[in-house]
């Protein structure tokens, strides 16, 4: 990252609040011990990872992006993801946050990894962890 002065940003460009914020949360189940023991049915594939589960929520009356993160933070420490609260032991978490301009209608990523996308797609930001 390099950061550079920019000149005078608040005199001509024009600046607007987040009208909403949407969050994503992601969970990857932990892979099941005898997972890759023959069985009836369906055989997976030995060694394959497991598939990703996702929510996502709006979240009304934040104050700003600061807010929406520690909700999302809490909500993953808290066990609140889809696989969580379905008892399943997960292995892995992680969230997305997009916040909606009030003059368009499309969300733009602000925070997260999207674990579904390859790590080098521009449509990701970096993992951080």
């Amino acid at each position: 990252m390099d950061a550079r002065p920019a000149p005078d940003v608040y005199d001509d460009e024009p600046w607007e609040l987040a009208a909403a914020y949407r969050v994503t949360i992601w969970e990857q189940p932990a892979r099941p011990p005898n997972i890759d023991q023959p069985a009836r049915g369906p055989v997976p594939f030995p060694g394959a990872p497991m598939g990703w589960e996702e929510m996502t929520f709006e979240l009304a009356g934040a104050q700003d992006v600061r807010e929406v993160i520690q909700s999302a933070e809490t909500t993953l420490a808290s066990g609140e993801g889809p696989a969580s609260r379905r008892g399943v032991p997960v292995q892995d978490r992680e969230y997305v946050i997009y916040a909606k301009a009030q003059s368009e209608d499309r969300w733009l990523h602000v925070a997260g990894w999207t674990p579904v996308l390859p790590s080098a797609s521009p449509l990701n930001l970096r993992r951080l962890r």
